[in-house]
């Protein structure tokens, strides 16, 4: 059987206009397949799939590549030569420190707070009340922290002198014990460095890549600013050999261009910057996915905008309320937290490769483990024995068994209800169908639990929201999700099922930096402040020149993190972006001020512009604005889709009682302004639109799709 996949799209939908560029690749690595599209010189978009190899990734990413040079009838060298950039994404850092697959680290602490890892922020939202569960494991077991004798207090101050010494054993002592990666971690480095640049003077003579937490992040709350800083050394190792590995593949086919890495702040930045920080992978794969929602949203005039992507492993899920991407401070990844500015993105185990099961309470259960790409559903015919999301799906008739991404892979029905009859119809007595629907409603119900979980956390309605359905399992079960959280209506891109590589098409280069200063409102200066900022300036750019931006292409954007004199917790507050030395005036402080009350308005409910206002501390978006995409639109056909009906087939609805013969469709044969009522189906190479009765879908200018019911 043909294991690699190849697709590629003509219609007009698919041009974009950029300019001067030749030929840019964009790539996201997921847990299941690696999707890549390519934008060419005739401005038309094609997609790739290739399989996921979690052991060795980059063989995707070349896969995808391989398959482009193969349909454009030339060699992989000839087609890297005239590729300008290419941009990825990656889940590897990310299921590293989820799996525990991470380096060997140590921890050099501030003498007298060994005990830090344990006494951070670590018991899940789900479980606050339950006294019996046990303590998470840290990166780094006890006997792999060793204490230094130095003391930084809050203000920068030096109480106790940096004692060398101790740092020359605790070097002895990790090569002892085989450590990889040493962190180095000391108190209040935040504002004052000095202490962890020496050590790390000392450790980079036996460890060259020791990691200081005071160049990863700079905050305070000691435990995130740690938690990031052992998640960055868990991870560096592996990101090293896969960006070292990737590179030369790369060079070897003859690349001289730009390569670019997805960031979980959204953006884009240069391996060295990543190898530099390799936290800012962390939670970089779904990032993107929020830019092409509000790209969409923008496009459409849509106010406030739901994104899912659902692929063959996870579900991400993204609320963009006024079409805005939210970020937070707080990415929990495992048992820990990258507290690096991300974009607030949930995932959740519910994928096409999802595993039906019973529980020893004979209920049944789909998640949060996943069959992957090998073996896969049982569908697949290589070996995999439990039954999927997938399996149910090709025996309901909601995807094709015979064209299951465009034919590349005909999936075997028989398999797949042998694996659902043995493992679920058989021990539950219930018939094959029965338990095909049980299993695809209880993954809808599971992902409809997550959407509303998220949105009642931010004080929002799901119903004023349009849901923009992207993966490629995601427009398959869209419109049941929807309906079980009463959305009136539903986007899905044309190109759903390379989602998150669509959405880093359209990344800037972007890199927040942050300067802790803790001031009330009456103490602060403005001659202080504007110093402070053209600090955080001068670093912004000199990051984004070290990736080739010039200053015709960079913006700076002002924030804080802002607090009532008082609270605990800081809602972060940006201003719009200015161009570099902007004046910081007393009208640019109000403004700062006056946005953290509307936001606290938003967030909580009230706020009162009497009560005095803190600045824990300073931040700065620094931007490399790359080349713009522009959709192109179509002409208007007519209401009638006739011509683009393919054929008639059993698909089971259960509104209507079961399967009803229903017409299915040929995406790359609709037109602008073409109608389909459901029940309907709308057959694309890589995803399937299900329509259910009582719907109505319409193909707009830009060859997507909306459904309205």
């Amino acid at each position: 059987m043909n294991s690699t996949f190849l697709f590629t799209v003509h219609s007009l939908s698919s041009i974009v206009r950029r300019g001067g560029l030749m030929y840019e690749i964009v790539v996201d690595t997921g847990g299941t397949f690696t999707d890549a599209i390519l934008i060419d010189d005739d401005r038309k978009i094609f997609m790739a799939k290739f399989p996921t190899d979690h052991a060795k990734p980059s063989l995707g990413i070349m896969g995808c590549i391989q398959r482009f040079a193969e349909q454009r009838s030339c060699t992989t060298q000839e087609l890297l030569k005239d590729t300008t950039t290419i941009v990825i994404g990656t889940t590897l850092p990310t299921n590293t420190v989820v799996e525990k697959k991470g380096a060997k680290c140590c921890l050099l602490y501030t003498e007298g707070f060994r005990d830090i890892p344990e006494l951070g922020r670590r018991i899940p939202k789900d479980e606050i009340y339950n006294l019996k569960l046990p303590a998470p494991e840290s990166f780094i077991p006890r006997y792999l922290r060793f204490g230094i004798k130095e003391r930084i207090q809050f203000n920068g101050e030096v109480v106790t002198p940096f004692n060398e010494k101790d740092v020359i054993k605790a070097i002895k002592k990790a090569k002892q014990y085989g450590v990889e990666v040493p962190v180095v971690c000391f108190l209040h480095s935040y504002i004052n460095p000095e202490h962890e640049e020496k050590a790390g003077e000392i450790v980079r003579k036996e460890y060259p890549n020791v990691v200081l937490s005071s160049h990863i992040l700079r905050r305070w709350m000691e435990w995130d600013r740690l938690s990031t800083a052992m998640i960055a050394g868990s991870v560096k190792p592996v990101v090293s050999r896969f960006i070292g590995s990737l590179d030369e593949q790369l060079k070897r086919s003859q690349f001289t261009g730009t390569t670019l890495f997805t960031t979980c702040i959204g953006g884009v930045a240069s391996p060295e910057l990543c190898l530099d920080n390799p936290a800012l992978l962390i939670g970089s794969g779904p990032a993107a996915g929020p830019l092409l929602g509000r790209f969409l949203a923008k496009l459409c005039n849509f106010e406030n905008v739901i994104v899912i992507d659902m692929g063959g492993t996870t579900f991400d899920i993204s609320l963009l309320p006024g079409a805005t991407i939210h970020v937070t401070p707080e990415m929990r990844v495992g048992d820990f937290i990258n507290a690096l500015e991300s974009v607030d993105v949930t995932s959740i185990g519910a994928g096409g490769g999802s595993i039906a099961w019973i529980n020893n309470r004979n209920m049944l259960q789909v998640g949060p483990a996943s069959a992957g790409a090998d073996p896969g559903p049982a569908c697949y015919r290589k070996g995999g024995q439990d039954p999927t999301v997938t399996d149910a799906d090709i025996i309901l008739g909601t995807i094709p068994a015979d064209f299951f991404l465009g034919g590349a892979i005909p999936l075997d029905m028989d398999l797949a209800k042998n694996a659902i009859e043995k493992k679920i119809a058989g021990p539950l007595n219930l018939d094959i169908v029965a338990a095909a629907h049980a299993i695809s409603a209880l993954v809808e119900d599971n992902m409809a639990q997550g959407i509303f979980l998220g949105a009642v956390e931010k004080g929002v309605d799901p119903r004023d929201f349009t849901l923009v359905a992207g993966g490629g399992a995601g427009p398959v079960h869209a419109a049941a999700i929807a309906s079980r959280l009463g959305i009136s209506q539903i986007y899905v891109p044309r190109h759903a099922a390379a989602f998150c590589a669509l959405g880093a098409a359209l990344a800037n280069y972007e890199y927040v930096l942050n300067l802790c200063i803790y001031r009330s409102e009456a103490q602060l200066r403005l001659d202080e402040l504007k110093g402070w900022y053209d600090v955080l300036e001068e670093e912004g750019v000199h990051t984004l020149a070290r990736q080739g931006l010039t200053k015709e292409n960079m913006k700076l954007a002002r924030g804080a993190e802002m607090r009532y004199f008082g609270q605990l917790r800081d809602i972060v507050i940006f201003l719009p972006e200015n161009p570099r030395g902007g004046a910081f005036t007393d009208q640019t402080l109000k403004d700062l001020i006056r946005e953290f009350h509307a936001k606290h308005q938003a967030i909580y409910g009230w706020s009162d512009p009497t009560m005095a206002v803190a600045i824990s501390t300073l931040k700065l978006r620094a931007i490399g604005v790359r080349r713009p995409v522009e959709l192109i639109k179509q002409s208007l056909s007519d209401k009638d889709a006739s011509a683009a009906l393919k054929r008639k087939r059993q698909v089971y609805f259960q509104e209507v009682g079961g399967f009803i013969e229903t017409p299915c469709y040929d995406a790359n044969l609709l037109k602008y302004g073409n109608i389909i009522e459901g029940p309907a189906i709308v057959e694309d190479p890589t995803t399937t639109i299900v329509v259910p009765k009582g719907a109505e879908l319409t193909v707009d200018a830009y060859h997507n799709y909306m459904i309205r019911r």
